[in-house]
């Protein structure tokens, strides 16, 4: 829509302006085409004016230039009496394109010339004097772009005439050219230039007064090959082809029908363009061609052109143009150089069965640069940028737990594994660099680690058992026995022996004195839990039932587990705790509050969502997860992962598993875990082991509160 709007103005003023003519018409030396680009297209340049003849062909073409430019071009004709000179620059800024033109022609010596009455033929006439005509315009421009795809730019024009010899006179007038030009998509672009839209016309020394001529000029550039997103058609080459309409701006003018110009400009590389076109002017229409020639921000251009009718006319035409060219130039420096490691697999402290585990890491370099780069306009100017820029380089070596593997930049390979504790130690180096004002080179080395451990699994607990992290690091630290048949037994309740055991050995005491009895009649002093049970209750940390008995073999209740451990993690009880955490637990349960701060402390974790099933039996999986979540058994796991800490008695005779992991007595009926901490006599929290008999309760069915 705007296209047609801007046409139908264009034709309209077109129309409309020849009535402004005055006594006569004079030439406009700017409203013909001297530079060889656009003569070698057949005169196209309304939609072309994207060089410093756009100053003269169209004002608004200059809001195109992005580098300032300047061309010139000279020719003589008519017996060498007759001289053009062509010449405009443009200069881009800030505020728009501003431009300055100067065209002249002119001729002198000029013999008068009459007829001879005696042989009519014309002969010179030494009665009269020689004479001499010029003609010629200043042009000063201005364009700017008013959006994307829209451009404006005027000319105003200053004129000079003069006629010397036996009728000397000068004459001397301005003139203001409109053109436009606006690019619908991205194949095509219309414009116009509308010359002397407003004339103060030609003032000659005598008082005469000549309208000075020109046309309304319309024409169109199509992009029929080009870059992506620039052409009809995508192409490595470009090819373009205009259209121009050139109306006399006066119905009076010699020149008083319609002119066109058709032409083509052809890049079959970027520093080379062909031209061609069909030119129509005044006196006749004729085949043009030219050649186009790109080096160090200059283009030289020829173009033919036959001008029918125009006595000694050379057809040759030559300009010469700086259109500005900017070069690139880049150069980097190495400013620093840094190994990365990252590890992807496996993860840091992982548990696992296998022998060999695959290692999953990236490995490269960081390489910081100082990039310069100079930006050359030719024969302008001289720029220069510094910026630091980062890089992602190669590897130069991977060393895995001191052997070397290829440096790539994913690293796939395998470790293998010991029982126990493991280190996956990856180090990356990069080779040296020599940096400017430094003695000596520099090489980084980038390290990454990972622990794991080896764990043999119980027989019944596979790797994929819920409470296996526990199970394995008490297992391997010292905590826990398994059987001597190799199992673990994860869903036996855990009995009071069993627990006290546990709870003594948790604590790094190490128990290796003979005790001849125990204070409960059913505890015998060669009893596997026998010296654990003694050393409890002689520092005052557990008692037995009133009849004299410790019932080692009685299996604990969830429900009274959970008490010990409560005490035992030094959990302040809750008197007034109620328990929204397990819909079956009644309110103001007995075991309540030592419940409730498990629970907040995070103890009980693997029941949330889940009924608490208070006399359920305590297991041995759930005694491990609890334990392994106090804080100072979690000390004493963290200890491991970072030096390999364990606990180990090595007066225990060992099983063909790694020592120091677990380790058979096939003396007891359970399999021992060691500890090689020397003897403490150190006060531990209570865990009073007490029973509370109620009314009508009989020994054998005891409610314990605190055990």
């Amino acid at each position: 829509m705007r296209l047609k709007l801007l046409i139908v103005i264009l034709i309209n003023c077109c129309l409309a302006l020849p009535s402004l003519a005055v006594s006569g018409i004079t030439l406009d030396p700017s409203r013909s085409l001297f530079a060889a680009r656009q003569l070698g297209m057949g005169g196209v340049s309304i939609s072309f004016s994207d060089d410093a003849n756009g100053v003269f062909s169209n004002p608004a073409g200059l809001a195109m230039i992005k580098l300032p430019q300047l061309t010139g071009a000279s020719r003589k004709l008519m017996l060498d009496e007759t001289e053009y000179v062509h010449t405009a620059w443009a200069m881009p800024t800030k505020w728009g394109v501003f431009g300055l033109g100067y065209v002249a022609m002119g001729t002198g010596g000029s013999l008068p010339t009459k007829r001879d009455p005696a042989t009519n033929r014309i002969v010179i006439d030494p009665s009269s004097e020689a004479t001499s005509y010029s003609n010629s315009a200043i042009a000063l421009s201005y364009s700017k772009a008013l959006q994307q795809n829209l451009a404006v730019g005027a000319n105003l024009k200053l004129f000079t005439q003069a006629i010397g010899g036996g009728m000397s006179s000068q004459a001397t007038g301005t003139g203001i050219d409109l053109g436009a030009v606006y690019q619908p998509n991205n194949w095509l672009t219309v414009g116009a230039n509308l010359q002397n839209i407003v004339s103060g016309g030609l003032k000659w020394t005598g008082g005469s007064e000549d309208k000075i001529g020109g046309y309304y000029k319309l024409g169109s550039k199509i992009n029929i090959l080009g870059p992506e997103n620039q052409a009809l058609r995508t192409n490595r080459q470009k090819l373009d082809l205009g259209i121009d309409i050139d109306l006399p701006n006066n119905v009076l003018a010699r020149e008083n029908s319609l002119l066109y110009h058709l032409g083509l400009e052809y890049f079959p590389v970027n520093n080379i363009a062909l031209r061609a076109g069909l030119n129509q002017d005044g006196n006749g229409s004729g085949i043009t061609y030219g050649i186009g020639i790109i080096n160090g921000g200059f283009r030289f251009d020829y173009a033919y052109v036959d001008r029918p009718g125009i006595p000694g006319d050379a057809p040759h035409y030559f300009s010469l143009s700086y259109i500005g060219e900017t070069k690139e130039f880049v150069s980097t420096q190495v400013k620093e150089k840094e190994s990365r490691l990252k590890i992807n697999s496996p993860k840091n402290r992982t548990i696992t069965n296998q022998a060999k585990i695959a290692v999953s890491a990236e490995a490269y370099s960081k390489v910081v640069l100082d990039q310069t780069t100079i930006w050359q306009v030719t024969a302008i100017s001289e720029t220069q940028e510094v910026k630091e820029i980062t890089r992602i380089g190669q590897i130069d070596a991977v060393y895995l737990n001191g052997k070397e593997i290829t440096p790539n930049k994913n690293i796939n390979t395998t470790a293998s594994l010991e029982v126990g504790r493991n280190i996956i130690l990856l180090i990356a180096t990069t080779s040296p660099e020599v940096f400017p004002g430094k003695t000596s080179p520099e090489a980084s080395t980038a390290s990454g680690e990972v622990v794991v451990l080896r764990f043999y699994p119980f027989t019944d607990t596979p790797m994929t058992h819920w409470a296996i992290e526990p199970i394995a690091l008490s297992a391997t630290l010292g905590l826990i026995n398994g059987y001597p048949d190799d199992t673990f037994r994860p869903n036996k309740g855990i009995t009071r022996a069993e627990l006290v055991t546990l709870l003594v050995r948790s604590k790094g005491l190490r128990l290796d004195k003979q005790i001849e009895f125990t204070n409960f009649a059913d505890v015998p002093a060669n009893s596997w839990a026998a010296k654990f049970i003694s050393y409890a209750s002689e520092h005052g940390l557990v008692t037995g039932y009133p009849n004299g008995t410790f019932q080692p073999n009685k299996v604990l209740t969830r429900a009274e587990g959970i008490t010990i451990f409560s005490r035992y993690a030094e959990l302040s009880p809750e008197a007034e705790a109620k328990l929204p955490y397990f819909p079956d637990l009644p309110e103001n349960y007995w075991a309540g509050k030592y419940i409730a701060p498990a629970y907040n402390a995070g103890l009980l974790d693997y029941l949330k969502d889940k009924e608490f099933e208070p006399t359920e039996s305590f297991t041995r999986a759930e005694a491990c997860e609890i334990l392994y979540k106090t804080p100072m058994i979690k000390e004493k796991v963290e200890e491991f992962w970072q030096t390999g800490a364990i606990q180990t008695d090595f007066n225990k005779k060992t099983s063909s598993i790694e020592a120091g992991v677990i380790n058979t007595n096939t003396s007891t009926s359970e399999v021992e875990i060691y500890s090689a901490t020397p003897e403490v006599e150190t006060q531990l929290p209570s865990l009073e082991m007490k029973t509370t008999i109620p009314k009508n309760v009989g020994p054998d069915n005891l409610e314990t509160e605190t055990l």
